[in-house]
């Protein structure tokens, strides 16, 4: 999914208590939209464009929770990134599919929280293959990475997550010994911790994204280094990227 890097031109600040000259709020609010963020195409500053604005700065600091000033100042941090041929898009997470080696669960349940960076598609995807190549290759009946919950479609706070607000963090259910995902615990008979521990690996060995943590209360996987330990994470694990450096 690439992107290109542009030059905005821009001649004063846009956003929160910006100068927000017409043509420059059109320029800024056409590259987040061509990036995938949901902006409407016109000069206009309103509370939604602030709340992208926040949303990107979130997204290029690496933060799991929405934070920033809502204002690109010129030669600023966030007017660079935006700009940059890797600036982050919003995407929604595809279906996925066996021969993918992955499925999106909100896909098949209709829910809203599977919207987020492709930093974070492309994390899950590359892992995906190697975990084909690793596992699924040699376990043919094991279940496939499942992915549940990135972000709502305009980001920002969900009732299900304490984070989960920028598009870097995604869910993992977890596998069964009988091919399935999701409803059971780590401590469960049916949890196939040979194909968990797989994923995991596959997560942190992909070479797309750095990875900032995944939390999964399994003993045996955190005593092995692959995950840690955090409160309300017996039933899936919870995956943090890191954003790359800008290009």
């Amino acid at each position: 999914m690439p992107s290109l890097s542009v030059s905005l031109n821009l001649n004063g600040s846009v956003g929160q208590n910006g100068t927000n000259q017409p043509h420059d709020v059109l320029a800024v609010k056409n590259r987040l939209a061509d990036l995938g963020f949901p902006v409407t195409r016109d000069s206009l500053v309103n509370p939604e464009t602030i709340d992208i604005i926040k949303l990107f700065q979130s997204i290029i600091k690496g933060k799991t929770v929405i934070g920033g000033d809502g204002k690109i100042d010129l030669d600023g941090p966030t007017l660079k990134f935006l700009q940059a041929a890797n600036a982050p898009q919003w995407l929604e997470m595809p279906k996925g599919s066996p021969g993918e080696g992955f499925i999106n669960h909100d896909n098949q349940q209709g829910d809203n929280h599977d919207f987020g960076t492709n930093w974070m598609i492309e994390t899950i995807q590359a892992a995906a293959q190697l975990y084909l190549n690793a596992h699924l290759s040699s376990h043919p009946s094991a279940a496939l990475i499942q992915t549940n919950d990135l972000s709502k479609p305009r980001g920002g706070i969900t009732p299900v997550h304490a984070t989960h607000q920028t598009g870097l963090s995604c869910d993992i259910r977890l596998p069964r010994k009988d091919g399935q995902s999701g409803g059971i615990v780590s401590t469960d008979s049916k949890f196939d911790r040979d194909a968990m521990r797989a994923m995991l690996k596959a997560i942190r060995n992909q070479s797309k994204y750095e990875i900032k943590r995944i939390f999964f209360n399994d003993f045996t996987l955190i005593t092995e280094g692959i995950c840690v330990s955090a409160a309300g994470h017996d039933n899936h694990a919870h995956i943090d990227i890191i954003p790359p450096l800008q290009q």
